[in-house]
């Protein structure tokens, strides 16, 4: 009985390999009730003992790694050119795949078309700057990944002083960046600190190509500060802030928080602020 469990077991993975990983626990969960196999194990993976292991490792749409989008005539430095760190569904705050009422806070993945589940862009600023942006860039990488120990990245793109765009954390996932609210909100992050310092204008030329690209892709109606969602922090900056009535009329977009959907899956806390509550 084993032996034939695991070979069905194994049937389904290759016959389906474009499964989810929650589709094909399901299906193997049908198995164990009928007495075929048992499943037991949480994390990356998921074990089925009492037999041959088979491991369920989250497909490629539900732990995107390296983005393969057409990105037009955008220039976007992608994940995989400057080596971002693998997503680590292992972290403390995030805690593995999302699932409604086991998992609400954990890695979310957006389902169907994207422009369906996105409304608003919110701007931020890294808040310091090292070196040079790609030194910025993967400073901030390693805070959310150790010091708030999220998956990933919060933001879902980083905008350089030089007006190089890099790809954070992918689009086809929830961001951490807006305590309370990230389901339905894309993450824009220019490095740098811009409370008095006016962000130069490669940088914010680039913030105008992103957000006219990010507009029309994932049809939002909105662009606000996080300061507008989160009133503690003073994120993106006050010469950022000054700036965005005029960007939300070059973008054709509404400016301000009203445009956002609450969404009751829950979400993770903010990145500048350095919050980790759940909200």
């Amino acid at each position: 009985m084993r032996d034939q469990g695991y070979r069905t077991a194994r049937r389904i993975e290759l016959r389906d390999r474009t499964l989810s990983r929650r589709q094909l626990l399901r299906r193997l969960g049908v198995m164990a009730a009928a007495g075929s196999v048992f499943a037991a194990g949480a994390g990356i993976g998921t074990r089925l003992v009492r037999g041959p292991r088979v491991v369920v490792l989250p497909n490629g749409a539900e732990v995107p790694d390296g983005s393969t989008r057409d990105w037009g005539k955008l220039n976007v430095i992608s994940r995989a050119a400057w080596k971002a760190l693998p997503v680590d569904l292992s972290a403390r705050n995030e805690n593995g795949i999302y699932e409604k009422d086991r998992n609400p806070f954990g890695w979310y993945v957006y389902t169907g078309a994207l422009h369906d589940s996105y409304q608003t862009l919110v701007v931020h600023h890294s808040a310091f700057y090292k070196a040079d942006g790609l030194a910025t860039l993967r400073e901030v990488q390693r805070l959310h990944r150790n010091d708030r120990s999220w998956a990933d990245i919060g933001y879902h793109f980083l905008l350089d002083k030089d007006g190089t765009i890099y790809e954070g954390r992918d689009l086809g996932a929830r961001g951490v960046h807006t305590q309370g609210h990230n389901t339905g909100s894309a993450g824009l992050c220019l490095l740098g600190d811009f409370r008095s310092e006016s962000p130069p204008e490669a940088q914010w030329k680039a913030l105008v190509d992103l957000g006219r690209w990010l507009a029309d892709s994932l049809r939002v109606t909105h662009i606000a500060g996080h300061r507008q969602f989160n009133l503690a922090t003073v994120c993106p900056g006050s010469e950022v802030i000054a700036r965005l009535p005029e960007l939300a009329a070059t973008l054709g977009l509404e400016y301000g928080s009203d445009g956002y959907v609450p969404a009751a899956r829950g979400g993770a806390g903010c990145s500048c602020c350095g919050c980790q509550s759940q909200l």
